[in-house]
């Protein structure tokens, strides 16, 4: 009912875009993600093939049917003009308020963390990796560098390696962001924005991962992209070991936060979008 007052109806992720195929108000769906880039298909006798084919159905299904659409990153946008090619595609990249993320000292002893729920096959991936394939090389070059892994089920996900702490789930993820001298996140698949990365330059830690963890966000000097195991480790240990890196990496980070994912810059795309639509 309150629909049918409003001049634009916000509807936010992609289950929820059913909602409005019966309304007459005109609506935008925001996408952040695409689910066949997160995960693959798998064999089809398993759940993860049906989960996949839902919400890759689901995302066809909301793009196909609405002519405004807004998507968290150029990738998902390009997806987006891809299946609906005569919709209005805004990009609109995800917000965070400052108020809320204090600058990270970046002083004391060096500590390289990740966060993210264990149960996410992306970040389970990512935590496998980061345990076997690119903490082994960082502590090989920076000795006296920690590693802090916390999240949902980290504790339970069996994550292991020299020189780390598993915290758990956290209460506060800022808190913990101010607690690292670089955030490494060697994520290896996945698509959208990743809260954990935004929520760094927010706190203006440098970030050390891959394409595909970067995705979505300008950051200049204050995220370092690269592919492989080695590269990873040793953009870490740059950072880790050189002060002075870490702190023009961090500042960095947090400009680019302001200027481009402060709640005035990356709402004004969706503004732009609801005048058009509302005149």
């Amino acid at each position: 009912m309150l629909a049918q007052d409003a001049d634009v109806v916000h509807v936010e992720e992609t289950p929820a875009a059913w909602a409005t195929y019966e309304l007459s108000t005109p609506s935008v769906v925001h996408l952040h993600y695409l689910a066949r880039r997160d995960r693959s298909l798998g064999a089809p006798w398993k759940k993860q093939f049906r989960e996949v084919l839902e919400f890759t159905l689901a995302e066809r299904a909301a793009a196909r049917r609405h002519r405004y659409l807004a998507a968290s990153s150029p990738l998902v946008a390009d997806e987006l003009r891809r299946i609906a090619p005569l919709s209005h595609i805004a990009h609109a990249p995800l917000a965070l308020d400052p108020r809320y993320y204090d600058p990270a000292p970046l002083d004391g002893a060096p500590v390289a963390g990740m966060i993210g729920t264990a149960a996410w096959p992306p970040t389970a991936s990512a935590l496998r990796r980061l345990a076997e394939r690119v903490w082994p090389l960082v502590a090989r070059d920076a000795p006296a560098a920690r590693l802090v892994v916390a999240g949902r089920g980290t504790r339970e996900s069996g994550f292991v390696a020299d020189d780390a702490e598993v915290l758990g789930e956290v209460a506060s993820a800022p808190s913990f962001m101010r607690r690292l001298s670089v955030l490494l996140y060697p994520v290896e698949r996945g698509s959208g924005m990743k809260v954990k990365v935004l929520e760094a330059i927010a706190c203006g830690v440098p970030v050390v991962t891959a394409a595909a963890g970067a995705e979505g966000i300008e950051a200049g000097e204050g995220v370092v992209v690269t592919e492989g195991d080695e590269d990873l480790a040793q953009a870490a240990v740059s950072i880790l070991t050189d002060e002075g890196e870490r702190r023009e990496r961090g500042a960095a980070a947090r400009e680019a936060f302001l200027q481009r994912y402060a709640p005035g810059p990356a709402t004004a795309p969706l503004l732009d979008l609801y005048r058009r639509i509302a005149g």
